[in-house]
């Protein structure tokens, strides 16, 4: 009842801030509840689900000991020891209850690949480049268990007869291994590797390849089928609940580029356990502005290390495509439960409740995706891969990590205090702050503050302001100073590491400084038909007669095109007023108003005396805005001239030649348009332009003279036209008698 008073009032506050004007420009309110806007920041100690609820992560700690640069094997033996294989050098080490990791195997080998166990407490240790597997006793005795001539043992596991089944590459063989160390090939595949193995409660095999990316289902007397043929290149993992559903991660589309070097593990502190990310968060705390650039490793991304042992033969960069986790179940169908952009899925382990882990490389990440398929980013590790996973009888997960090497054990409790750190909301201009609320879960002994920040670059940096003391409950007015960038931060803490508070739903109100409208361009054209427009004249023959001499079709000239474009910082609606006077006149008259930011208005001139006319554009955001805030921004044309009047046909003169041609000049005259064309027609024949006197159609008034080609004796009637700048066409005629 109580969640439900909360959420009720925070929707009225929230409708009071949507609809509610103040000082200008519209509130606006930046809200956050989906997992791909909560993925844009940054996380601590928390988890990001994929129903978009934050939540503190599981606590997360790194165990000491481990020297090598890359952890590549996990595995686990009845009695919950942790086995860790490693490289560079190939060392097996040993983890007892959650403590110190401690050498227990140092082979001659660069790689140990592959771990497993038998139930008889034996451990097998498949190494790399030369294919040679040992085996360790439940004495701590090491000793060579067989050579395969393969280079790489990616994986092992072993049946209930304790026979070993070791998936090998280059060839792509899967070998049946007795347990008294005697070889055999069981299945040899077309595929280069097979790059895992697991066996169900009825000793079935399942085989993960590369590059056709197949899943191969094996019985145990040999037969194979292929459960899966995956679009992705690579099945990189494989992993089976108890109710036989297979799980299988893909780690395709790799960028070739050149692999960066390890880097070299620092000596560990005395001391058992070392926590991965800070504990006692303070109120204050200073979360990383910007995650660790991810760097390249190999095949598809820690596989192909060890093809070559001078240099890797192929190494994987930003995958180009996305990778998926297929769920197939005993029945065959097969459903994609998640997926990730520009990372491997390099290893999968469940827990006892069917929970599934999954962890990647290039943005190293560690993941839990439930029964109900709904899946939680649990924490990002600053090495940049996250190698392998595994989980224990005690619901306990133990990941290790490559460049630098490191094994880090996840708990089933919860940390005690998590961050979650927003990405910057640009307001795009100077901005009050109203109040910032948010949904949320908090059982007994957890809460859920939150604070903000702002300034005026967009990165964070000293100029911003320090975060603002925390809200402890929503509806709380902001504090920080007004600015054009804003970013909040959200502390989840526990007093009970069994339980954890929730949050769900941010949203944070503000309200830009109001801007004027700003006039982007304003012009007046001509309305005419483009046959008027051009003013060239040089003689040539139009076989069409243009518009008659006598009455004029209205659109065509007594019309103009009024164009405009506004825009509004705001984004307010904005009113566009266009007014016309006279260039002698005071007053301005409206010609049209509408909320068009770009628009186009036909004005009609047909009943305005002829004369010089100014048009000015008024734009204001009083729609969006009370009266007095409103602000405008106003434009206007040079002046335009309104000519509906007929050019003048004047002074016509005929004379004749002795070749028999004719010869009649005249002028053309209008008041306030410029004459640009003469044309003729004899007796309704085709129409000819007439050139100017003075060679060029540029003033109000045009002498012409037109020379007819040798007529015949006869009446002959000439009409002439005159077309003025804005498309009116004045005409005359002269009678020709040839004798």
């Amino acid at each position: 009842m109580k969640d439900f008073l909360v959420l009720k009032l925070f929707m009225v506050f929230f409708l009071i801030l949507l609809f509610s004007h103040a000082d200008g420009a519209t509130t606006a309110t930046w809200i956050q509840s989906k997992e791909s806007e909560f993925n844009k920041g940054i996380t601590q100690n928390v988890s990001i689900h994929s129903t978009g609820e934050i939540q503190l992560s599981p606590r997360i700690e790194e165990i000491s000991g481990i020297k090598s640069a890359f952890v590549w094997s996990m595995a686990t033996d009845a009695q919950n020891q942790i086995f860790v294989g490693t490289g560079d050098p190939g060392t097996v080490h040993l983890i007892k209850n959650g403590s110190e990791a401690v050498e227990l195997f140092k082979s001659p080998e660069l790689y140990v690949q592959s771990l497993a166990t038998d139930t008889c407490g034996n451990l097998y240790v498949g190494t790399s480049p030369r294919g040679v597997i040992y085996k360790i006793n439940n004495r701590g005795e090491a000793s060579v268990f067989c050579s395969l001539p393969v280079s790489y043992i990616w994986d092992m596991a072993t049946d209930s007869n304790s026979n070993l089944f070791a998936a090998t590459g280059n060839g792509g063989i899967l070998f049946k291994i007795s347990p008294d160390g005697i070889p055999e090939i069981f299945f040899d595949t077309t595929e280069t590797n097979l790059l895992n193995v697991l066996l169900d409660q009825d000793n079935t095999i399942y085989v993960g390849t590369e590059p056709n990316g197949l899943i191969y289902r094996i019985a145990p007397s040999g037969q194979a089928q292929i459960l899966y043929d995956a679009n992705e290149s690579e099945i990189h993992c494989l992993a089976i609940d108890l109710l036989g559903n297979v799980y299988a991660g893909t780690a395709s589309g790799a960028q070739t580029q050149v692999p960066a070097a390890a880097i070299t593990q620092p000596a560990p502190q005395a001391g058992s356990v070392a926590p991965v990310l800070k504990e006692g968060l303070a109120w204050d705390l200073n979360i990383p502005e910007e995650l660790p650039m991810a760097q390249p490793v190999p095949m598809a991304m820690q596989r192909a290390v060890s093809r070559d042992i001078g240099a890797p033969s192929r190494v994987a960069g930003v995958p180009n495509i996305p990778n998926y986790i297929y769920k197939i179940t005993r029945e065959g169908l097969v459903k994609k439960i998640f997926e990730i952009d520009q990372a491997f899925i390099l290893g999968m382990s469940l827990d006892k409740q069917n929970n599934l882990y999954a962890v990647t490389a290039n943005n190293s990440g560690i993941y839990k995706i439930n029964q109900n398929e709904i899946s939680s980013s649990l924490a990002n590790i600053e090495e940049v891969q996250v190698l392998c996973c595994l989980s224990t009888q005690n619901d306990e997960v133990y990941i290790g990590t490559g460049n630098t090497g490191k094994v880090c054990k996840i708990s089933p409790s919860y940390a005690k205090e998590g961050a979650f750190l927003s990405n910057v909301l640009d307001t795009a201009t100077l901005s009050n702050w109203g109040c910032i609320s948010w949904t949320n879960k908090q059982p007994e002994g957890t809460r859920v503050m939150l604070a903000t920040r702002s300034g005026n670059c967009e990165k964070p940096d000293m100029t911003w302001d320090n975060w603002s003391p925390p809200y402890l409950s929503p509806g709380r007015k902001i504090t920080s100073r007004p600015a054009r960038f804003i970013q909040y931060k959200a502390i989840l803490e526990t007093t009970n590491t069994e339980a954890t508070p929730s949050l769900n739903m941010v949203s944070l109100s503000y309200l830009p400084k109001n801007h004027p409208p700003a006039v982007i361009s304003f012009t007046i054209e001509k309305d005419v038909p483009s046959s008027q427009k051009s003013s060239k004249t040089n003689g040539k023959v139009e076989t069409k007669p243009q518009t008659p001499a006598g009455q004029k079709p209205h659109y065509q000239i007594a019309q103009k095109s009024i164009q405009w474009e506004v825009e509004d910082q705001n984004n307010d609606t904005v009113q566009v007023v266009v007014y016309y006077k006279g260039v002698d006149e005071k007053a301005w008259k409206i010609i049209d108003k509408n909320i068009q930011k770009k628009g186009t208005y036909a004005w009609d001139t047909l009943r305005l005396p002829d004369g010089e006319y100014q048009i000015k554009l008024v734009v204001s955001d009083e729609p969006d805005n009370p009266p007095e805030t409103a602000l405008s921004a106003e434009n206007t044309a040079p002046p335009v001239v309104v000519d509906n009047s007929r050019p003048v046909i004047q002074s016509l003169s005929a004379m004749d030649k002795a070749d028999g041609r004719c010869v009649i000049s005249g002028s053309a005259k209008d008041n306030h348009s410029s004459i640009v064309k003469v044309q003729y027609t004899a007796d309704g024949q085709e129409w000819i332009s007439a050139y100017p006197v003075d060679g060029v159609f540029d003033s109000t008034e045009e002498a012409f003279q037109i020379t007819t080609k040798p007529l015949a004796p006869g009446d002959y009637t000439l009409i002439i036209n005159a077309f003025d700048g804005e498309g009116n066409i004045g005409a005359e005629k002269v009678m020709i008698e040839k004798k």
